[in-house]
């Protein structure tokens, strides 16, 4: 039976946006698959425009969230702290980058918005170019709302009203060796260019798990240019991670302002960065037990 309809709040306009009606989350009832469906139709109908457009299908959408809702749970067993701090509305979640096989810590911080997350959200990961051009991996990245990381993607996204995830150390993490662990990389800007011109908040998520997870051995340089990759991990798990237990820290939003000078730029990813390492310092000193 599909859910009673009740008009989505208008608190944002977006040209050319479509009518759109926001379904009534039902009491969360019946079997984890069919959760993960009410869920995912619900915050897809947060979003102003429909993100189809980028070649999100939420019937193969839901599929994957639940294969990604089944390892959050039962095979990381992650554990999410301060994810009310969400603010309502279009926001940009930035996050350190530490899964060296498959991303692993972006599908943990997804699944987080839309299972644990009050009301759930759709959060739209912004993937590397090289990965969105592969004929398999880049297919499915888009089916479940991941998209070419460009600033021009992101901006729609978020005048749209959506969640957005970024990783601004980009591909350099993924070289990071497992002595430099949750080491954070230099951050791009382009995340900060993008979050003052669309006037959204920036939440600051700290991922611990992900770099244990499948250990990095080596990157060799003759191996990216074979595969045409900005990376090419050598782990000793290949592409099963191994099941440590994710944490997920979701830190205060912060709210860029002023003019986009190259000055502010810098101040404001500096903060956001040291906002981020002190999330990863405390993370890490809670933390017992990798596996625990």
């Amino acid at each position: 039976m599909s859910s009673p309809l009740i008009p989505l709040r208008q608190t944002e306009t977006h040209e050319h946006a479509p009518a759109v009606e926001r379904p009534r989350l039902p009491h969360e009832a019946g079997s984890f698959r069919e959760r993960v469906r009410q869920r995912l139709e619900y915050a897809r109908a947060l979003e102003q425009v429909p993100p189809e457009r980028f070649g999100f299908d939420i019937n193969v959408a839901k599929w994957l969230f639940w294969v990604t809702g089944t390892m959050y749970r039962h095979y990381f067993r992650t554990q999410c702290h301060g994810i009310e701090r969400l603010p309502a509305g279009p926001l940009m979640l930035v996050a350190n980058h530490g899964s060296h096989s498959l991303s692993w810590d972006g599908a943990n911080i997804v699944s987080a918005c839309l299972l644990d997350a009050d009301p759930p959200r759709l959060a739209h990961g912004m993937a590397e170019h090289v990965l969105m051009r592969l004929p398999i991996l880049g297919r499915v990245a888009s089916r479940i709302g991941a998209v070419d990381g460009t600033r021009e993607a992101c901006s729609s996204l978020l005048r749209a009203g959506a969640v957005v995830l970024t990783f601004p150390e980009g591909a350099r993490a993924l070289s990071r060796r497992f002595s430099q662990r949750y080491q954070l990389s230099p951050f791009g800007r382009g995340f900060m260019h993008v979050a003052l011109a669309t006037q959204v908040p920036i939440v600051p998520v700290a991922v611990i798990g992900s770099e244990e997870e499948a250990p990095l051995l080596a990157d060799p340089q003759w191996l990216r240019k074979l595969i045409d990759t900005p990376t090419a991990p050598i782990t000793p798990t290949l592409f099963i991670p191994l099941p440590v237990r994710y944490r997920l820290y979701f830190g205060e939003p912060f709210y860029p302002s002023g003019a986009p000078t190259k000055e502010r730029i810098a101040q404001h990813v500096e903060h956001v960065r040291n906002a981020l390492a002190g999330l990863i310092g405390e993370g890490l000193i809670s933390r017992q037990h990798i596996f625990a």
